[in-house]
């Protein structure tokens, strides 16, 4: 605008006109202009990407600290939405506006300050015509605000629906689903495309309406122009007047619009912010010793366990006791209540109410960290990561190469990765898809034994794999574990029948809690379970 104002200020100077002294000025005010556009650049890129940074920063601590009740509850498709779609509105599109819609709000003053100054009485109408603009806008604002957050919303379900068709898909072409599942895809598009048009055609509608007021802007200025005496407006200033006077018109909508795409836009900052203060797990660090976990010895006293508040209980009172070295299995009907025992120990849920004392120890009183690192798991399905053998047996390269070839050659594995020209940095696949499920299970058998816990927990971990395999996992977990104390859960109940003791579990009360030759001299509801699974067994092979 001073460039403008000063080609025009020195043209209208009569026949005297220094052309050196215009040139220096007009260079001048256009490098300061350069430089204070590049300096605004930088500031907004600068605070930008920090701001961005410390929202995603903030969302993914406390998803990462979130309890597991939030991830029973929550669609992946709605995490991944707001760490995608939202965070890209945040890192990229609020960032462009908010300096554009400064650069539109600046140079918009400047146009209607020059318009009224040259042509003041136009000022009589540019004030009403601006106030209409404004009560258009907060109109339009209130419903595609609205609409933008619906969008969001319906946008989770498709993303959702998308990853479990693509999981599931084998089990889909079983069935003969396909139809049903692209339809119910097609059904959720629709819902969230509907969103997308509504709010277009609200834009559209608005849009409209200030292209019409910043017409007759233009109309009344040039209008004026023309009518109003010589004297009232300076001749020089009658073009610098149409020409900033037909640019308001594009800035007034610019300036508007972009101002309504930051509001709306700030719903992506709204949604980011819902998961950025979600409630947190326990503390992961608390002062306790190292070494506290020296024996194995576990008593729990009482224990009630809920998922979340106003819930049933899920265990409902178990007091046991289980000394250092006992063999114990777990055993019992669907939604008995093991899986739960597990996820209380390792505080996955925290209990209603008891206690869970571990040599000597009440484990509600440590932190997550010390408490879990001091947990072996060896699971059902083997959970392996992208990377390599080294990385994926030690993955916080605490152990030394020789412990590491120590633990494989234990866990029968050391040929097979010797064989690999890599050896330690053979490649792991994700979800070690380029190694067998035996091997898998090994592997993870190895990275147990490598740290040498002195409790150990099974979800039947010879489940998925062949009897050969089977049968080496079986004596590495007894010559290797012998000393420590190993809850399995057994979903094949003669899994346990070498077990110390078998715990049974009912509707999430202890049943029975004795070695299992005991329980099978009287009549018990372990033995029933036994007698049942044989005769399903038999059935099944005749």
């Amino acid at each position: 605008m001073a460039s403008n104002y000063w080609m025009s200020y020195e043209t209208s100077g009569g026949t005297i006109f220094d052309i050196s002294k215009f040139l220096r000025v007009y260079v001048l005010i256009v490098s300061v202009s350069i430089v204070f556009e590049f300096i605004a650049f930088i500031f907004q890129a600068f605070l930008g990407l920090k701001s961005a940074q410390a929202f995603f920063s903030k969302m993914l601590d406390s998803i990462l600290r979130a309890p597991m009740s939030f991830f029973d509850t929550t669609p992946s498709g709605r995490i991944l939405s707001r760490a995608s779609e939202d965070q890209t509105k945040i890192d990229v599109y609020l960032l462009f506006y908010t300096g554009a819609g400064i650069s539109m709000c600046i140079s918009l003053a400047s146009s209607i300050a020059v318009t009224c100054q040259v042509a003041w009485p136009s000022v009589i109408a540019v004030l009403p015509l601006l106030l209409v603009n404004i009560w258009y806008r907060n109109r339009y604002i209130a419903t595609s605000r609205e609409l933008t957050r619906l969008q969001g919303v319906t946008k989770a379900p498709v993303i959702d629906h998308l990853t479990e068709s693509f999981l599931g898909s084998p089990i889909i072409r079983c069935f003969g689903k396909e139809d049903e599942f692209y339809q119910k895809n097609l059904d959720m598009i629709d819902s969230n495309l509907r969103m997308s048009f509504h709010n277009y055609a609200a834009n559209r509608w608005f849009g409209f309406r200030l292209e019409l007021i910043g017409t007759l802007v233009l109309s009344i200025t040039a209008f004026l122009m023309i009518s109003l005496p010589s004297n009232f407006i300076k001749k020089e200033f009658v073009g610098m007047s149409l020409s900033y006077g037909l640019s308001l018109n594009s800035l007034v909508y610019h300036a508007i619009s972009i101002s309504c795409m930051i509001e709306n836009d700030m719903v992506s900052v709204e949604r980011v912010n819902q998961y950025s203060s979600l409630p947190s797990e326990a503390a992961v660090s608390l002062r306790s010793s190292p070494n506290w976990l020296r024996r194995g010895d576990i008593d729990i006293k009482d224990l009630e366990v809920r998922y979340r508040p106003n819930t049933p209980l899920i265990l409902k009172g178990i007091t046991i006791s289980i000394r250092s070295g006992e063999k114990i299995g777990v055993v019992g009907r669907t939604g008995s209540g093991k899986s739960t025992l597990i996820q209380a120990l390792f505080r996955l849920v925290e209990p209603a109410k008891g206690q869970m004392i571990v040599d000597g120890v009440d484990i509600c009183t440590l932190g997550l960290h010390d408490l879990r690192s001091c947990f072996g798991v060896i699971p059902q399905e083997p959970a392996l990561f992208e990377g390599t053998v080294r990385s994926n047996i030690d993955p916080i390269g605490q152990y030394s190469e020789a412990e590491i070839w120590q633990a494989l050659e234990r866990c029968q594995l050391r040929d097979t990765v010797a064989a690999k020209p890599e050896k330690l940095d053979a490649l792991v696949a994700d979800m070690g898809e380029n190694w067998s499920v035996g091997q898998r299970q090994l592997l993870c058998l190895g990275r147990v034994i490598l740290k040498r816990n002195r409790v150990l927990f099974m979800d039947e971990a010879t489940a998925s794999v062949d009897s050969q395999t089977d049968t080496v996992i079986q004596r590495i977990i007894r010559e290797e574990f012998r000393e420590c104390t190993v809850i399995s859960i057994a979903h094949r109940v003669p899994t346990v029948m070498d077990s110390d003791r078998v715990l049974v579990l009912d509707a999430g009360l202890v049943k029975e809690f004795d070695a299992p030759s005991k329980l099978m001299g009287r009549p018990s509801v372990f033995g029933a379970m036994v007698q049942e699974y044989s005769s399903r067994s038999s059935q099944a092979t005749d």
